[in-house]
């Protein structure tokens, strides 16, 4: 395939990759701890390290999809610590899981 098309598709080296997040939060959440756990998450773990998510969820659990804020780029093993280690010291949280890289693209892992 030609480099021009591999681009276009986010094939081959221009490949680009994100990770599923998915929270459980402890029972009895308020809405007040709701709004400001989200509010530090994406102002801390996500655009702090230069990442941007789509996603949402309830008062119960949420769910995301995390990739690099920049026009052209991939989020990276070390990415998946950040948010992994910002989750891990979180008290509003029953449990958490952060998915493997995928490409963001196409939904294939990496190989």
């Amino acid at each position: 395939m030609k480099k021009i098309l591999r681009k276009k598709f986010h094939l081959g080296e221009f490949r680009e990759f994100g990770f599923n997040v998915s929270i459980q939060f402890v029972e009895n959440l308020g809405d007040d701890d709701f709004d400001r756990f989200l509010d530090a998450f994406i102002l801390e773990a996500i655009e702090g390290n230069e990442l941007a998510c789509g996603g949402g969820g309830r008062k119960t659990d949420c769910s995301f999809f995390v990739v690099s804020d920049k026009s052209r780029g991939s989020v990276t093993e070390e990415h998946r610590k950040l948010v992994h280690k910002w989750l891990e010291n979180n008290s509003m949280l029953r449990n958490f899981n952060i998915g493997l890289l995928v490409d963001a693209w196409n939904d294939e892992g990496i190989q």
